[in-house]
């Protein structure tokens, strides 16, 4: 895994955070993490999908989200 890969993995994870999403589940195997994120606040504009799951493979990555699942979950309580 290279430093590329890295970056490419932490913009998708910030797009969506970005785009008002939240990290609901996250399920972790040898292939790596399976991070689903649900919107906060469902947009009316038409659009049937309000869940995105990313396939996370990078090593730092990981270790990205589990940051800002860390944040996410101290802001909730």
């Amino acid at each position: 895994m290279s430093y590329q890969e890295f970056l490419e993995e932490r913009d998708q994870i910030d797009y969506l955070i970005q785009q008002g999403y939240y990290m609901k589940n996250v399920n972790e195997n040898l292939r790596g993490a399976f991070v689903e994120f649900e919107l906060k606040e469902p947009d009316l504009s038409g659009k049937k999908s309000f869940t995105e799951t990313l396939h996370i493979k990078n090593a730092d990555a990981r270790k990205y989200f589990s940051s800002l699942l860390i944040q996410q979950m101290k802001q909730a309580q």
